[in-house]
């Protein structure tokens, strides 16, 4: 185990976006950080902007269960585990290939799972650690194209508020985080780029604003939180019929896969 005032943490998907917004804050306080990503290139970029001695690079495909194994086995028990590797994905329902939608699905939710469970008992023997899980707002707010996304999504959320619930009395906190969307290059990359301009600017939250509400979320044991003021206010209409229609004329997507 690390020295205390040198904490671990390890941190999926970070090479960009809210992964590498939450190195960089965690960075500033002193962790060590066991930074996975899928890119070299990026992951390099990423720890030399980071420019910290503490910082253990890990290249691995996390919608690989065989990756995901061979990752685990080198990396101890952490102080915290940001749960945050994933893709933004649109596609009509019964157009997605086998292969493709097993990747995702295990990416987002099943390679969370075996990430998590593999580092449980360590944390519970501990008693202590922290976990993130970034999931997503589509996770509680249904829309078209968004079928297996979601429903991975939503399986992440479920599993975390349920581990929440088993794990807070061991002094272990489990909190999903549930951003809507945010600045990040990730619909750039899923050929999204058509939502930049369809959805309002107000609608719109930062990786560092993510980052910052989760952790203060983290720290105080929340089961989950939904980052961004407006993301918050309409939360609890999300589910209606209005709410729907308004999500999908905002949501309009022209691509599918």
């Amino acid at each position: 185990m690390e020295p205390q005032d040198h904490p671990t943490a390890l941190i999926t998907g970070s090479s960009s976006g809210i992964g590498f917004a939450y190195a960089k804050h965690l960075s500033k306080n002193g962790w060590r950080l066991h930074l996975v990503s899928q890119n070299s290139e990026r992951a390099e970029a990423a720890i030399s902007k980071l420019g910290v001695a503490t910082t253990t690079k890990h290249l691995a495909d996390l919608s690989d269960k065989n990756e995901v194994g061979n990752l685990l086995e080198k990396i101890t028990t952490p102080d915290l585990i940001v749960a945050n590797a994933g893709i933004t994905m649109a596609g009509s329902a019964g157009k997605i290939d086998a292969d493709k939608r097993n990747r995702l699905t295990y990416l987002l939710y099943g390679g969370v799972v075996d990430l998590i469970e593999h580092y449980l008992n360590g944390m519970i023997e501990r008693g202590s650690g922290r976990i993130v899980i970034v999931s997503s707002i589509g996770a509680i707010a249904p829309m078209p194209k968004s079928s297996i996304y979601a429903s991975a999504k939503a399986g992440a959320y479920a599993y975390g508020r349920s581990l929440n619930e088993e794990l807070h009395q061991k002094q272990i906190s489990v909190t999903v985080s549930l951003p809507g969307y945010v600045k990040t290059s990730a619909h750039r990359r899923a050929g999204l780029t058509h939502l930049e301009k369809q959805i309002p600017r107000w609608m719109w939250v930062s990786p560092e604003q993510v980052v910052q509400e989760t952790e203060e979320a983290s720290i105080r044991g929340s089961a989950s939180i939904i980052p961004g003021r407006v993301y918050r206010m309409v939360s609890p209409f999300l589910g209606s019929k209005a709410a729907n229609t308004a999500w999908r004329l905002l949501n309009k997507r022209y691509k599918s896969i």
